[in-house]
C-alpha cells in the first residue's frame, strides 16, 4: 500500500510491497502526490513499474568508468580506447545522470564537438556513450526507457581515400631508411608490403614463429584475438634472414611511440608522406592485381569481414585499361 506524509514542508510518497523495492518520492503538493502513488500501484500490479532511481543516480562519467574497468580493459586497444574515455570524462556531458541524459542533450555534445574534431572522431565518441548506455542496460540492470543515442543521426564521414605506395616512393623510403639508427627499418617496410601484417604482428614477430624452409609464419595473438599462419614471399624471407637476432628474439624490438618517431623522421627524409599502415593497404591492392581472390587475400591479411577488406583496395585506372587492352588483342 502507498502511504503519503508531510516531510519539510514536501509531500512524501512511500510505497511498500512485498517483491518489490521500496518506492519514496517528495511532491511540492499532496495532488501530485496522490496520481503518482495511484500510477505507480497500478504499474506495480501490471508488472510495467520503471524504477529510475538507480538511473537517476548514476553519472555518465561513473557508468565510463565502470565501462573502462570492466570492459575496456579487457580489449586490444585499451591503451587507445582508455585515453578517449578519460577525455570524455573531462567534458560537461559527463555530468548528467543516465536518466537525464537525452537525445538533444548528446545532440548538442556532438555539434560542438564536430567544430573542432573530425566526423570520424565525433562519431566514435558518440559510439562510446552508445555502448556504455546498453552495458548499463544490459548487464547492470539499470533500467532506462530507450537509449539517447540509438536514433541519433551520426556525422557523415569522407569516403575512404584511395592512397597507394608507388615504386618509385617505396625506393625512396628504402633509400633513406638505410641512414635510420634503427637498423631493420627497411627490412620493416619489405615485410609490411610483402605481407600485408598490421604492424603489431610484425612488432611480436619471433624467429620461431618463422618456418623459412616452408616460407610461412606464425602471427600470434593478433588484432582479431586469433593467430594465423602467413605465406612470406622470397623476398620477406631474404629480408628477415638479413636481420641479426636481438636480446628478446623478436625481429623488430621496438614499441609504437618509439617507431612513430624513426618513421616520421623517415618521412621527412624521404619527402614520402605515408602512413606505415599505407603498406598494408599497397599489399591488398597489390595482390588483387596479381590476381589473387578474396578469399586469400582476407586469409593472408586476416580480414574476416570482406566490407572491410574493401577499404583497403584501390585498383589503379592503367591496370584497368591495361585488362581491357589485353581483352581486344
Amino acid at each position: 500500500m502507498a502511504s503519503i506524509r508531510k516531510h519539510y514542508k514536501k509531500y512524501q510518497v512511500l510505497i511498500r510491497r512485498k517483491g518489490h523495492p521500496l518506492i519514496c518520492k517528495s511532491f511540492a503538493s499532496y495532488s501530485e502526490a496522490t496520481k503518482y502513488a495511484q500510477e505507480s500501484e497500478a504499474n506495480i500490479a501490471k508488472g510495467l513499474y520503471a524504477d529510475l532511481s538507480e538511473a537517476n543516480q548514476t553519472l555518465l562519467r561513473d557508468a565510463l568508468q565502470r565501462y573502462k574497468d570492466e570492459v575496456t580493459a579487457k580489449k586490444k586497444g585499451a591503451k587507445q580506447e582508455a585515453y578517449k574515455i578519460d577525455k570524455l570524462m573531462r567534458h560537461k556531458i559527463s555530468n548528467y545522470s543516465l536518466a537525464r541524459l537525452t537525445s538533444n542533450k548528446v545532440a548538442k555534445f556532438r555539434n560542438e564537438l564536430g567544430l573542432t574534431a573530425a566526423p570520424a572522431t565525433v562519431n566514435k565518441y558518440l559510439t562510446l556513450i552508445s555502448v556504455t548506455i546498453n552495458t548499463a542496460k544490459n548487464e547492470w540492470d539499470i533500467y532506462l526507457p530507450s537509449n539517447p543515442c540509438e536514433n541519433l543521426k551520426r556525422l557523415p564521414e569522407p569516403e575512404v581515400k584511395d592512397i597507394r605506395v608507388s615504386p618509385e616512393e617505396e625506393s625512396k623510403l628504402l633509400e633513406h631508411a638505410a641512414r635510420s639508427k634503427m637498423h631493420w627499418l627497411s627490412a620493416i617496410i619489405i615485410l609490411a608490403i610483402e605481407s600485408g601484417c598490421r604492424r603489431s604482428e610484425l612488432f611480436r614477430l619471433t624467429k620461431p614463429d618463422c618456418d623459412f624452409l616452408r616460407c610461412t609464419a606464425v602471427l600470434r595473438d593478433t588484432k582479431n584475438g586469433t593467430s594465423r599462419t602467413i605465406g612470406l614471399s622470397p623476398r620477406a624471407v631474404k629480408a628477415l634472414q638479413s636481420l641479426p637476432p636481438s636480446i628478446d628474439g623478436r625481429f623488430f624490438p621496438t614499441q609504437s611511440e618509439q617507431f612513430k618517431f624513426y618513421w616520421n623522421q623517415l618521412k621527412r627524409w624521404s619527402g614520402v608522406d605515408k602512413n606505415f599502415h599505407h603498406m598494408r593497404h599497397e599489399w591488398a591492392s597489390r595482390m588483387f592485381e596479381q590476381g589473387w581472390d578474396i578469399s586469400s587475400v582476407a586469409t593472408q591479411g586476416g580480414w574476416k569481414d570482406w566490407k572491410v577488406l574493401r577499404r583497403y583496395t584501390a585498383i589503379s585506372g592503367q591496370y584497368l585499361a591495361a585488362k581491357f587492352r589485353k581483352q581486344s588483342q
